[in-house]
């Protein structure tokens, strides 16, 4: 496991996404944490192709999509993670990589990434299910954040996104953002 960085600026965040409005929540987050100079890596994991998802309209019991139709779901998800590049990461020298991954367990492949690409940290987005829903539909954040020694911080898709004007303050200023909007997500929570 690499050592990481303990409080931000990260030099490496890892944000994984599921290309959905609440996973793709965390975007902005995790260029507000990452320093001038430093590396965002926006992931998509997905199902290898021999599994098939019910889910997904594509889906043909049995049916299994050829390489090409593969390839092209790999590329349309990086066509999809580069429009979320915030315009400000260039101007502030933040780097991106963009990886799309197959992977069964979700939360397993996050740590696996995470160690793989020695980032700092995880910003990922959350629904914020709690009770029956939790247990009805699964949390793959909270099983991220059960792994043992994953640092990770959970964007709520209702999360305020910082707007363009706000996005490229000083870094001293834009860590105290930060942590304002972190801060005032958990009043209330004991933490």
């Amino acid at each position: 496991m690499a050592t990481r960085r303990a409080s931000p600026p990260y030099a490496t965040v890892l944000c994984p996404t599921d290309l959905s409005a609440t996973g793709d929540s965390a975007v902005p987050v995790a260029y507000l944490l990452a320093a001038e100079g430093g590396r965002v890596h926006l992931m998509h994991i997905s199902e290898p192709p021999y599994l098939g998802n019910p889910l997904y309209g594509v889906y043909v019991q049995g049916y299994v999509p050829t390489p090409e139709e593969t390839k092209a779901g790999e590329e349309r998800a990086l066509a999809r993670m580069h429009r979320l590049v915030p315009e400000t990461a260039k101007a502030r020298g933040v780097h991106t990589e963009f990886h799309v991954v197959q992977g069964v367990n979700v939360a397993n492949t996050i740590e696996h990434e995470l160690d793989r690409l020695a980032c700092d940290i995880v910003v990922m987005g959350t629904h914020g299910r709690t009770g029956l829903g939790r247990i009805l539909m699964g949390s793959v954040a909270t099983d991220v954040v059960r792994k043992r020694g994953l640092p990770v911080i959970m964007v709520h898709a209702d999360w305020p996104q910082p707007d363009e004007e706000e996005a490229n303050p000083p870094a001293s200023e834009r860590l105290g953002q930060a942590f304002d909007r972190l801060a005032s997500g958990l009043e209330g929570t004991g933490l």
